[in-house]
C-alpha cells in the first residue's frame, strides 16, 4: 500500500512523509519538511536505512539512526514519524 501525509510535526516544522508498505514493514519512504538536519547526508543516510522496519517501529528506528550517525535534526521529533505513518495507514484503511 501507499500513502502521504503533510502536517506540522511536534517539532514544530512542516513534516512531508510518503510511505510505501507491505503488511507491516515499510518498503520505501521519503521524508522530506521544512525542519533541518546536520550534516544532510548523514540524513539521508539514516533516511535510506529505515525501508524494512516495522510501521509501528519508524520513530524509533530513526531515533536510532539519528543517534548512531551524529545526526542533529531540528524541529522533527521521532514521534512525529510514529504519528505520520500512523495517520498514512488509517486514511489506507478507512
Amino acid at each position: 500500500m501507499t500513502g502521504s501525509y503533510v502536517g506540522k510535526a511536534k517539532g514544530g516544522k512542516l513534516i512531508r512523509l510518503e510511505l510505501s508498505w507491505t503488511m507491516d514493514r515499510i518498503d520505501a519512504l521519503r521524508l522530506r519538511g521544512d525542519f533541518f538536519a546536520h550534516p544532510e547526508d548523514g540524513f539521508e543516510a539514516v533516511e535510506a536505512s529505515l525501508p524494512g522496519c516495522l510501521l509501528t517501529e519508524l520513530g524509533a528506528a530513526f531515533a536510532r539512526g539519528i543517534a548512531e550517525r551524529g545526526v542533529t535534526v531540528f524541529g522533527l521529533l521521532p514521534e512525529d514519524l510514529d504519528d505520520a505513518a500512523q495517520a498514512i495507514v488509517a486514511a489506507a484503511s478507512g
